[in-house]
């Protein structure tokens, strides 16, 4: 008899279930996610009745958001105890502290850009050429992430980060005349 096919609910076809603790971290990241709507939507004026008002969409979007990290959650809880004892308490994936270094550093580098106070402008030929909070922390950030992920050099890093930088930096404040933060 043929065995049934299987059907493949990932990108990666070996992927397979996230692990229990993965599956909590999640439920917890969108019930947050959910909260944070759902007090949001409220804040919002109603302008006649309860069927008229902007945040109501957000409000049921809150709601079925919390039932599904509600039922992810569950189902987590339901896998981890159902999983033999022997092996690992908690099995993370063997990237989990890189991916959650790259949030850290994420959140610092945004951070960065909006109280970094760095202004620097200097003469180049023609150019005048001006060095901000931008370029100082997309530099370091962009080389830490490079050195973290890619694994090379620290300079071939940094080169990287200084020509993508100083790329973006051209494109946006000659081209785009987009100021940057």
């Amino acid at each position: 008899m043929a065995e049934p096919e299987k059907i493949v609910l990932s990108e990666d076809p070996n992927a397979g279930l996230a692990t229990p603790i993965m599956d909590l971290i999640a439920a917890g990241v969108i019930a947050a996610i959910a909260l944070w709507i759902g007090i949001e939507s409220l804040r919002l004026p109603v302008p006649a009745d309860l069927f008229t008002a902007p945040g109501l969409l957000p409000f049921v979007t809150c709601g079925s958001l919390l039932i599904m990290a509600i039922l992810l959650a569950a189902s987590a809880i339901r896998r981890w105890r159902a999983a033999p004892a022997e092996g690992p308490a908690i099995e993370l994936p063997a990237d989990f502290r890189r991916s959650m270094l790259l949030g850290a550093i994420l959140i610092v580098y945004v951070t960065a850009l909006e109280y970094l106070p760095v202004a620097y402008a200097f003469p180049l030929g023609p150019f005048r050429i001006r060095i901000g909070n931008f370029e100082v922390a997309t530099i370091l950030v962009l080389t830490a992430i490079l050195v973290i992920f890619w694994r090379r050099a620290l300079w071939m890093c940094l080169a990287i980060a200084l020509g993508w930088t100083a790329f973006l930096s051209i494109v946006f404040r000659l081209i785009f005349e987009i100021r940057l933060p």
